[in-house]
Protein backbone atom coordinates (compact mmCIF):
# COMPACT_ATOMS: atom_id res chain seq x y z
CA UNK A 1 0.00 0.00 0.00
CA UNK A 2 1.65 3.42 -1.19
CA UNK A 3 1.77 6.34 1.53
CA UNK A 4 -0.89 8.11 -0.53
CA UNK A 5 -3.47 5.05 0.38
CA UNK A 6 -2.29 5.08 3.57
CA UNK A 7 -3.31 8.90 4.24
CA UNK A 8 -6.71 8.40 2.16
CA UNK A 9 -7.57 5.31 4.32
CA UNK A 10 -6.65 6.67 7.75
CA UNK A 11 -8.75 9.74 7.00
CA UNK A 12 -11.79 7.59 5.77
CA UNK A 13 -11.67 5.32 9.11
CA UNK A 14 -11.63 9.03 11.22
CA UNK A 15 -14.92 9.98 9.02
CA UNK A 16 -16.02 6.89 9.60
CA UNK A 17 -15.85 7.12 13.67
CA UNK A 18 -16.92 10.54 13.48
CA UNK A 19 -20.02 9.68 11.92
CA UNK A 20 -20.60 6.75 14.27
CA UNK A 21 -20.00 9.07 16.98
CA UNK A 22 -22.59 11.69 15.36
CA UNK A 23 -25.01 8.66 14.30
CA UNK A 24 -25.21 7.93 18.52
CA UNK A 25 -25.37 11.72 19.54
CA UNK A 26 -28.35 11.84 17.16
CA UNK A 27 -30.03 8.82 18.61
CA UNK A 28 -29.60 10.05 21.98
CA UNK A 29 -30.83 13.14 21.47
CA UNK A 30 -33.63 11.83 19.32
CA UNK A 31 -34.81 9.52 22.60
CA UNK A 32 -34.18 13.06 24.81
CA UNK A 33 -36.94 14.95 22.87
CA UNK A 34 -39.52 11.70 22.13
CA UNK A 35 -39.21 11.29 26.10
CA UNK A 36 -39.75 14.76 26.73
CA UNK A 37 -42.86 15.10 24.44
CA UNK A 38 -44.28 12.23 25.93
CA UNK A 39 -43.94 13.24 29.20
CA UNK A 40 -45.71 16.38 28.71
CA UNK A 41 -48.42 14.69 26.82
CA UNK A 42 -49.31 12.64 30.15
CA UNK A 43 -46.59 10.69 31.76
CA UNK A 44 -46.13 13.57 34.15
CA UNK A 45 -49.69 12.43 35.98
CA UNK A 46 -47.85 9.12 36.65
CA UNK A 47 -44.90 11.12 38.15
CA UNK A 48 -43.43 9.06 41.43
CA UNK A 49 -39.98 8.18 42.61
CA UNK A 50 -39.75 5.68 40.12
CA UNK A 51 -41.26 7.45 37.29
CA UNK A 52 -39.70 10.17 36.09
CA UNK A 53 -38.78 12.37 32.92
CA UNK A 54 -34.99 10.67 33.47
CA UNK A 55 -36.69 7.07 34.14
CA UNK A 56 -38.83 7.40 31.01
CA UNK A 57 -35.53 8.72 28.71
CA UNK A 58 -33.48 5.19 30.07
CA UNK A 59 -36.21 3.00 29.52
CA UNK A 60 -36.71 3.83 25.73
CA UNK A 61 -32.79 3.82 25.25
CA UNK A 62 -32.42 -0.10 27.30
CA UNK A 63 -35.70 -0.96 25.28
CA UNK A 64 -34.16 0.20 21.77
CA UNK A 65 -30.42 -1.06 22.52
CA UNK A 66 -31.53 -4.13 24.08
CA UNK A 67 -33.36 -5.24 20.82
CA UNK A 68 -30.38 -3.79 18.72
CA UNK A 69 -28.21 -6.21 20.66
CA UNK A 70 -30.09 -9.53 19.75
CA UNK A 71 -28.94 -7.81 16.50
CA UNK A 72 -25.77 -7.33 16.59
CA UNK A 73 -24.69 -8.80 19.82
CA UNK A 74 -20.71 -8.65 18.30
CA UNK A 75 -20.45 -4.56 18.43
CA UNK A 76 -22.68 -4.65 22.06
CA UNK A 77 -19.86 -5.50 23.99
CA UNK A 78 -21.95 -7.53 26.09
CA UNK A 79 -19.85 -10.73 26.51
CA UNK A 80 -17.90 -12.37 29.27
CA UNK A 81 -15.19 -9.83 30.29
CA UNK A 82 -12.03 -10.21 30.53
CA UNK A 83 -11.62 -9.20 34.23
CA UNK A 84 -7.56 -10.53 34.67
CA UNK A 85 -7.13 -7.30 32.10
CA UNK A 86 -9.22 -4.58 34.22
CA UNK A 87 -6.21 -3.58 36.18
CA UNK A 88 -5.66 -0.16 38.07
CA UNK A 89 -9.63 1.06 35.87
CA UNK A 90 -11.02 -1.44 38.36
CA UNK A 91 -8.74 0.05 41.45
CA UNK A 92 -9.57 3.35 39.93
CA UNK A 93 -14.14 2.79 40.19
CA UNK A 94 -13.76 1.44 43.74
CA UNK A 95 -11.90 4.45 44.64
CA UNK A 96 -14.03 7.24 43.32
CA UNK A 97 -17.05 4.62 44.34
CA UNK A 98 -15.45 5.03 48.06
CA UNK A 99 -15.06 8.81 47.49
CA UNK A 100 -18.27 9.24 46.62
CA UNK A 101 -19.80 7.16 49.70
CA UNK A 102 -17.40 9.37 52.32
CA UNK A 103 -18.21 12.50 50.91
CA UNK A 104 -22.10 11.67 50.95
CA UNK A 105 -21.80 10.17 54.58
CA UNK A 106 -19.96 13.52 55.56
CA UNK A 107 -22.67 15.93 53.63
CA UNK A 108 -25.20 13.58 55.78
CA UNK A 109 -23.38 14.55 59.18
CA UNK A 110 -22.62 18.00 57.95
CA UNK A 111 -24.00 19.63 55.09
CA UNK A 112 -22.13 21.08 52.71
CA UNK A 113 -24.13 20.35 49.64
CA UNK A 114 -27.20 20.33 48.09
CA UNK A 115 -27.65 16.54 47.41
CA UNK A 116 -29.63 17.63 44.11
CA UNK A 117 -30.20 13.96 42.91
CA UNK A 118 -31.36 12.47 46.46
CA UNK A 119 -34.71 10.67 46.07
CA UNK A 120 -34.38 10.21 42.33
CA UNK A 121 -35.48 6.58 42.72
CA UNK A 122 -33.71 2.92 41.73
CA UNK A 123 -33.97 3.40 38.16
CA UNK A 124 -31.84 6.86 38.50
CA UNK A 125 -28.97 4.31 39.54
CA UNK A 126 -29.74 1.24 37.77
CA UNK A 127 -31.28 2.22 34.31
CA UNK A 128 -29.95 4.90 33.50
CA UNK A 129 -25.94 3.65 34.18
CA UNK A 130 -27.37 0.14 31.97
CA UNK A 131 -28.80 2.91 29.07
CA UNK A 132 -25.66 4.98 29.24
CA UNK A 133 -23.14 1.34 28.98
CA UNK A 134 -25.00 0.22 26.00
CA UNK A 135 -24.77 3.22 24.21
CA UNK A 136 -20.88 4.80 24.34
CA UNK A 137 -18.63 1.71 26.34
CA UNK A 138 -21.19 -0.70 24.02
CA UNK A 139 -22.68 0.37 20.73
CA UNK A 140 -20.26 3.46 19.81
CA UNK A 141 -16.79 2.00 20.79
CA UNK A 142 -17.95 -1.23 19.19
CA UNK A 143 -18.64 0.45 15.60
CA UNK A 144 -15.55 3.16 16.63
CA UNK A 145 -13.23 0.04 16.78
CA UNK A 146 -14.48 -1.73 13.69
CA UNK A 147 -13.86 1.29 11.99
CA UNK A 148 -10.19 2.14 12.87
CA UNK A 149 -9.44 -1.62 11.91
CA UNK A 150 -7.51 -4.57 13.21
CA UNK A 151 -4.48 -2.58 12.96
CA UNK A 152 -5.13 0.60 14.89
CA UNK A 153 -2.45 1.34 17.51
CA UNK A 154 -2.39 1.54 21.18
CA UNK A 155 -2.90 5.45 20.11
CA UNK A 156 -5.86 4.95 18.23
CA UNK A 157 -7.63 3.40 20.73
CA UNK A 158 -6.71 6.17 23.15
CA UNK A 159 -7.77 8.56 21.13
CA UNK A 160 -11.62 6.80 20.78
CA UNK A 161 -11.86 6.15 24.49
CA UNK A 162 -10.82 10.15 24.77
CA UNK A 163 -13.42 10.96 22.11
CA UNK A 164 -15.89 9.11 23.70
CA UNK A 165 -15.88 10.13 27.28
CA UNK A 166 -16.52 13.84 25.78
CA UNK A 167 -19.36 12.64 24.22
CA UNK A 168 -20.46 10.01 26.75
CA UNK A 169 -20.48 13.36 29.00
CA UNK A 170 -22.49 15.54 27.20
CA UNK A 171 -25.40 12.51 27.56
CA UNK A 172 -25.83 14.01 30.62
CA UNK A 173 -26.53 17.65 30.01
CA UNK A 174 -30.42 16.72 30.73
CA UNK A 175 -29.21 16.33 34.22
CA UNK A 176 -27.91 19.16 34.33
CA UNK A 177 -31.20 21.49 34.16
CA UNK A 178 -31.78 23.64 37.74
CA UNK A 179 -28.27 23.14 38.91
CA UNK A 180 -26.09 26.14 40.43
CA UNK A 181 -22.93 26.23 39.01
CA UNK A 182 -20.76 24.07 41.81
CA UNK A 183 -22.85 21.46 41.44
CA UNK A 184 -22.75 21.62 37.39
CA UNK A 185 -18.40 21.63 37.78
CA UNK A 186 -18.95 19.13 40.07
CA UNK A 187 -21.42 16.40 38.46
CA UNK A 188 -19.53 17.36 35.21
CA UNK A 189 -15.92 16.25 36.77
CA UNK A 190 -17.84 13.33 38.06
CA UNK A 191 -18.79 11.95 34.54
CA UNK A 192 -16.02 12.78 32.86
CA UNK A 193 -14.03 10.18 35.50
CA UNK A 194 -17.24 7.52 35.04
CA UNK A 195 -17.34 7.55 31.61
CA UNK A 196 -13.36 7.41 31.25
CA UNK A 197 -13.21 4.54 33.48
CA UNK A 198 -16.08 2.70 31.95
CA UNK A 199 -14.69 3.35 28.58
CA UNK A 200 -11.11 1.93 29.77
CA UNK A 201 -12.79 -1.10 31.11
CA UNK A 202 -14.57 -1.62 27.96
CA UNK A 203 -11.23 -1.53 25.94
CA UNK A 204 -9.27 -3.62 29.03
CA UNK A 205 -11.38 -6.10 29.30
CA UNK A 206 -13.93 -5.98 25.86
CA UNK A 207 -17.02 -5.82 28.26
CA UNK A 208 -19.53 -3.33 29.45
CA UNK A 209 -20.35 -5.19 32.52
CA UNK A 210 -17.49 -4.01 34.98
CA UNK A 211 -17.99 -0.61 33.54
CA UNK A 212 -22.01 -1.16 34.62
CA UNK A 213 -20.74 -2.33 38.28
CA UNK A 214 -18.67 0.57 38.77
CA UNK A 215 -20.91 3.03 37.42
CA UNK A 216 -23.78 1.79 39.47
CA UNK A 217 -22.23 2.18 42.74
CA UNK A 218 -21.27 5.64 42.24
CA UNK A 219 -24.71 6.89 41.44
CA UNK A 220 -26.42 5.01 44.05
CA UNK A 221 -24.06 7.48 46.23
CA UNK A 222 -25.60 10.79 44.22
CA UNK A 223 -29.41 8.86 45.61
CA UNK A 224 -29.46 9.18 48.84
CA UNK A 225 -31.97 11.30 50.53
CA UNK A 226 -31.37 14.33 52.88
CA UNK A 227 -30.74 12.93 56.40
CA UNK A 228 -33.38 13.65 59.13
CA UNK A 229 -31.15 16.38 60.19
CA UNK A 230 -31.15 18.85 57.42
CA UNK A 231 -35.23 18.09 56.81
CA UNK A 232 -35.95 19.02 60.90
CA UNK A 233 -33.77 21.71 60.33
CA UNK A 234 -35.46 23.15 57.03
CA UNK A 235 -39.08 22.30 59.04
CA UNK A 236 -38.24 24.41 62.08
CA UNK A 237 -37.08 27.71 59.32
CA UNK A 238 -40.75 27.50 58.20
CA UNK A 239 -42.49 26.24 61.37
CA UNK A 240 -42.99 29.50 62.93
CA UNK A 241 -44.64 31.26 59.84
CA UNK A 242 -48.26 29.88 58.80
CA UNK A 243 -48.54 31.43 54.82
CA UNK A 244 -48.76 29.75 51.08
CA UNK A 245 -45.30 30.82 50.36
CA UNK A 246 -43.76 29.34 53.48
CA UNK A 247 -45.37 25.86 52.69
CA UNK A 248 -45.03 26.09 48.96
CA UNK A 249 -40.79 26.12 50.29
CA UNK A 250 -41.69 23.30 52.75
CA UNK A 251 -42.72 21.53 49.88
CA UNK A 252 -39.96 21.92 47.70
CA UNK A 253 -37.00 21.67 50.42
CA UNK A 254 -38.76 18.35 52.19
CA UNK A 255 -41.16 16.70 49.29
CA UNK A 256 -44.36 17.44 51.64
CA UNK A 257 -45.97 20.22 53.99
CA UNK A 258 -43.81 21.28 56.64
Amino acid sequence: MTSHSKYISAFARAVGVAAAVAVACAYSYAVWRAAAYAWAAGLRFYASDLISPDAVRSAAHCLFLGVLVFVLPRFAGVGLPRVKNAGWAAYGYAALAAVAGIAVAANHVRPFFSSPFAGKGPLFFTLGPLAWELLWPGFAYGFATALAGPRATARVYHALVALLTLAGTAWYAPLMRGLNPLETVTFIGLSLATSFLSLTLRRRTGSIWPGLAGHVRVKFFLTWRTNRKMKARRNRAFSNVKTPFAECLAVIYNGGPG
